[in-house]
């Protein structure tokens, strides 16, 4: 992990960093699982989804940024490029 951390560009080790940092807050993430699935969602139960959750929300970033360069787009991520990467995500899948 070390060289990899080493081999980022400064843009992408702020991005990891923030990552790093973010975490959902599980009893949100239990109240939503409980609605959906009518019945009690464990302690353990929410940190899972959480962390699918989060990784899911990383990988939908870093395509979103992919199709920034592609379309040759500058700046913040924008709904556009968010919706794209959902559907390219759904579709491989």
């Amino acid at each position: 992990i070390r060289l990899l951390l080493e081999n980022f560009s400064d843009d992408q080790l702020r991005r990891y960093e923030a990552y790093r940092r973010s975490a959902l807050n599980r009893t949100n993430v239990k109240r939503l699982v409980t609605q959906i699935m009518n019945q009690q969602c464990s302690q353990t139960m929410a940190f899972v989804v959480a962390g699918f959750t989060k990784v899911y929300v990383g990988e939908i970033v870093e395509l979103s940024r992919q199709i920034m360069e592609e379309w040759g787009d500058e700046g913040a991520i924008r709904p556009v490029h968010i919706r794209e990467a959902q559907r390219r995500y759904q579709n491989r899948t």
